[in-house]
């Protein structure tokens, strides 16, 4: 890769100010490697410049009738008029000795050792130069490094990006910083592999640490914040604690954030909760006998959707049986899984079909069958067998959609959740 020096210098000075700076800045100083090369035609000629300069003048001091001979022969303009000899002689007396002939033949040995010499002056210039500005580099890698690593880089993002709350193996959330690498910053306990513009913040941290790095990620001119509460492997009818962020925990992060931005005089920006809208957090108090009268605090994403203004509940379970409905045209919808699969999560999908208007009654023709199970390898194994027509199994994870793939399925032929759950958040995300 070509490096620009007044760039990286610029850069270097910025980091070690404590200055922001942006992505492709980040990108670049962190991609540095100067690995100097001299050039092979460079070295052959300092290797051979004393060699070739004592053969030279070996023979012309061994056979100086045969130089003589040659020089005679030569043309006029190689040699040199009476000033130039002296100021030449000059030269070689301050190295060495003078020559005090005319024909440039006598002086090729000097000019051969000494130019070199010359050459070698003005490359230890250059490398004194060149070793102090990557030097410079360097450093200001290494201080870049060191604020990567403890989730501590002050950023210069553009206006209306995106601010991922983000635990360890967000899948969705992941494919949405490489799908927006550039305009997402990442804030988390642990530093994504999949990018370096990432902030460190632990949800039991307080409301200091969050307004620290919100600031720090360019709160002001953020465009909405997104949190993945839901556990990536129950993203679709997940169970009631299947949540990595209880929505009470969830509720006081929305609250701070509010809180923040009013402090800060910033503009209110949307907040995107990819979750179960029946994730609920529920708190009573009790005595002796039993629970208190009217004791009860009943937390949930819808709630919290509804308390604050400008939060949006993306809900993965309705965006799949929306998609669903949309396959089925009218026909009748059949659950197929495990003996174990039908016991944990039929009821929880009818109940979440009728909820987006699907009625048993007065149905169209036909059968559409909905594979979903606890184990993805069984839905996977009921799709290669093909022992069910209009069969769609759910697909959660990439390694059981390549399965498919490779062996001949087509991306219509099942629903892959992380596409469609991207598909909205990226349209949702655009209309900021």
């Amino acid at each position: 890769m070509r490096y620009s020096k007044k760039k990286l210098l610029s850069i270097a000075r910025k980091v070690a100010q404590g200055q922001r700076i942006n992505p492709d800045e980040l990108s670049l100083l962190l991609s540095f490697e100067k690995i100097e090369k001299e050039k092979a035609f460079v070295s052959l000629l300092k290797k051979s410049a004393v060699p070739i300069a004592l053969t030279v003048g070996f023979l012309i001091a061994v056979f100086p009738s045969n130089t003589d001979s040659i020089v005679k022969n030569l043309p006029q303009w190689t040699n040199l008029t009476e000033q130039m000899i002296a100021g030449a002689d000059y030269f070689w007396n301050i190295l060495s000795e003078p020559v005090g002939k005319a024909n440039i033949i006598y002086h090729l040995p000097n000019i051969i050792l000494y130019s070199f010499g010359v050459l070698g002056v003005k490359k230890l210039f250059d490398a004194i130069d060149r070793r102090s500005w990557i030097d410079r580099v360097n450093g200001g890698k290494k201080r870049l490094t060191e604020f990567v690593l403890r989730g501590a880089t002050p950023l210069l993002l553009k206006k209306g990006h995106s601010v991922l709350f983000m635990g360890k193996g967000d899948f969705i959330g992941m494919q949405f910083v490489l799908n927006h690498t550039k305009s997402t910053v990442v804030i988390g306990e642990i530093k994504p592999s999949v990018t370096d513009i990432w902030n460190y913040y632990s949800p039991d941290s307080g409301y200091d640490d969050l307004k620290t790095v919100l600031e720090r990620s360019c709160g002001k001119e953020t465009g909405e914040y997104m949190f993945f509460p839901v556990k990536d492997d129950q993203v679709f009818l997940p169970s009631p604690t299947a949540y990595d962020l209880s929505p009470h925990k969830l509720d006081i992060l929305c609250q701070d954030i509010r809180m923040i931005e009013k402090n800060n005089k910033w503009k209110a920006k949307r907040i995107l909760i990819v979750g179960d809208k029946f994730h609920k957090s529920f708190v009573q108090s009790e005595d002796k006998k039993g629970k208190i009268k009217n004791s009860e605090d009943l937390i949930s994403l819808e709630s919290i959707s509804s308390k604050y203004p400008n939060v949006t509940l993306v809900d993965p379970t309705d965006i799949v049986l929306s998609h669903i409905l949309e396959i089925a045209k009218g026909r009748k919808i059949v659950f197929r899984a495990t003996k174990e699969g039908i016991i944990e999560y039929k009821k929880r999908f009818y109940d979440r079909l009728e909820l987006l208007g699907y009625n048993d009654k007065n149905l169209k023709k036909g059968i559409l069958t909905i594979g979903y199970d606890l184990f993805e390898d069984q839905t996977e194994q009921q799709t290669l067998a093909k022992k069910v027509d209009d069969y769609y199994p759910v697909v959660l994870s990439k390694g059981v959609k390549d399965a498919l793939v490779r062996n001949g399925h087509g991306k219509n032929d099942f629903i892959y959740v992380p596409d469609l759950v991207l598909q909205t958040l990226t349209k949702k995300a655009d209309e900021q």
